[in-house]
C-alpha cells in the first residue's frame, strides 16, 4: 500500500490548515472552550467552505469524498480542537445512517440541507444504565395510530443541543424481542415537544457539549422512523468502521498539536543555562510522543485506505481507534508534564488538550471493547 499523498489530498490538507489558520486562530478557540459555544457562524462557513458536504454523497448534494480525504480534513481541524471536526464528523455518521438506511424521501428531504449547513446531525443512543451494553437501551417507542410516541432518556448525546439539528434516536419498538432485534431509529427534531435537552457539566469538550435527551410523550410521523421498524441495530452497526477511523483522524490532529507546542514549549524554556529539550529526560519524552503520534498517523492512514479499497477494515479501524485514542492520552499527559506549572495554567492549550483527551478512550467505544473486537481476530496475525 501506498501512503503518500496525491496531489488532490495534499491541496486539500493545505486549503483546510489554510482555513483554521484565518478561521479558528488559539486565541478565539480559547474563548469558545471558555464560553461552551460552538459558533454557528463557524459552522455555517464549514458548510459553505464546502467541509459538511464532503461527508454527504454526491446524489444528495455532497461530494462524498473517500475517507483517505475527509480525515485530512478533519485532522487539521482537529489541531484545535477535537471538537471542531466533531460537528463534522456528527454529520457524516448521520449521512452515512440515511443514505444506506433511510427511505428515498428522507434523504432527499434531510441531507441536501445537511450538506448545506441548513440542518445539523446528532446521533442519541446511550442511556443512563447503558454505555457498552448499548443494545440494553430502555427508551420505548410504541405505535399510536400514525404516529410513534416515544418516552425514555438518553445521555451524552454529542452536539444534540446545535440550533436546527434533529437527533438520530436509538428506541426499543419491541420490548419482547431479544436485544438487538427490537431496537429501531428515529429522526427526533431536538425543538419537538416534550423533547428536552439538558447540556452535561463536563472536565471537557466544552466546545461542541454533551448533553441529556429527556423525551415525554414526543410524537414523531410514521415516516420519521429510519430504515424500518425493528432494524435499528443493523443500521447503528453498520458503519461503525467509518465511525472509528473518524474518531481516530480527530484524535490525531490534537496529538499534532500537542507535540508540536511541547516541543515549542521545550526548546524556549531555559533552565541551568540551556534549553529544556537538551536534557536527556524531557529529549526521551518528546522521542516517545513523537513516535507514538507518527505511529498513530500510519494506523489510522491504513484502516483509511483498507476503507477506500472496500477492504475488511473493522479490525484496523478498531486498532487506529484504539491506539489513537490512548496515544493522545499518553501525549497530552506527557506535555503538561514538559510544560510544567506553565501547563496547569489557561496561559496554554496544553490543559485544554489534556483535558479534551480524556473522553477519547471512552466514547465512541471504550478501549476494553477495541480490545475485544480485536481479539475475535487474532487468528489473522498468527501467522
Amino acid at each position: 500500500m501506498d501512503f503518500s499523498q496525491s496531489d488532490t489530498e495534499r491541496l486539500i490538507q493545505e486549503q483546510t490548515a489554510a482555513f483554521v489558520a484565518r478561521r479558528c486562530p488559539r486565541d478565539q478557540v480559547r474563548k469558545w472552550d471558555e464560553d461552551g459555544v460552538f459558533p454557528e457562524d463557524l459552522y455555517q462557513e464549514m458548510a459553505r467552505a464546502g467541509y459538511v458536504g464532503m461527508f454527504v454523497p454526491e446524489t444528495y448534494g455532497g461530494t462524498g469524498n473517500p475517507m483517505a480525504e475527509c480525515i485530512l480534513v478533519l485532522q487539521e481541524f482537529g489541531r484545535m480542537s477535537v471538537d471542531l471536526p466533531t460537528r463534522l464528523a456528527l454529520q457524516a455518521w448521520g449521512a452515512a445512517i440515511l443514505a444506506n438506511s433511510g427511505s428515498k424521501a428522507q434523504c432527499e428531504s434531510i441531507l441536501p440541507r445537511v450538506a448545506s449547513g441548513e440542518t445539523k446531525l446528532s446521533f442519541s443512543l446511550t442511556e443512563p444504565e447503558t454505555g457498552s451494553d448499548a443494545a440494553g437501551l430502555k427508551t420505548r417507542a410504541r405505535r399510536d395510530g400514525d404516529d410513534w410516541v416515544l418516552n425514555g432518556q438518553k445521555v451524552y448525546s454529542t452536539g444534540a443541543q446545535a440550533k436546527d439539528n434533529v437527533m438520530i434516536l436509538a428506541a426499543r419498538t419491541d420490548p419482547e424481542a431479544k436485544k438487538r432485534d427490537g431496537i429501531s431509529l428515529f429522526l427526533v427534531p431536538n425543538d419537538a415537544p416534550g423533547v428536552t435537552v439538558t447540556r452535561m457539566k463536563t472536565v471537557g469538550r466544552h466546545i461542541i457539549g454533551t448533553n441529556e435527551v429527556f423525551l415525554s410523550d414526543v410524537r414523531v410521523p410514521a415516516d420519521a422512523i429510519v430504515g424500518g421498524e425493528n432494524k435499528g441495530w443493523a443500521a447503528i452497526t453498520a458503519h461503525l468502521e467509518r465511525e472509528r477511523i473518524m474518531l481516530a483522524a480527530n484524535y490525531m490532529g490534537c496529538a499534532l498539536c500537542a507535540l508540536g507546542d511541547a516541543i515549542a514549549y521545550a526548546g524556549e524554556r531555559n533552565q541551568f543555562g540551556r534549553p529544556i529539550r537538551d536534557f536527556q529526560a524531557i529529549k526521551h519524552m518528546l522521542s516517545e510522543m513523537t513516535t507514538d503520534v507518527e505511529a498513530g498517523r500510519w494506523l489510522t492512514q491504513n484502516a483509511a485506505w483498507r476503507y477506500d479499497q472496500g477492504f475488511p477494515c473493522a479490525t484496523e479501524a478498531s486498532m487506529a481507534k484504539l491506539f489513537v485514542s490512548e496515544m493522545l492520552a499518553r501525549v497530552t499527559t506527557q506535555g503538561m508534564q514538559i510544560l510544567g506549572g506553565a501547563a496547569y495554567t489557561y496561559d496554554h492549550d496544553m490543559q485544554r488538550h489534556w483535558r479534551d483527551a480524556r473522553n477519547g478512550t471512552v466514547g465512541g467505544g471504550t478501549s476494553q471493547i477495541q480490545k475485544e473486537l480485536i481479539g475475535r481476530d487474532l487468528d489473522r496475525w498468527a501467522n
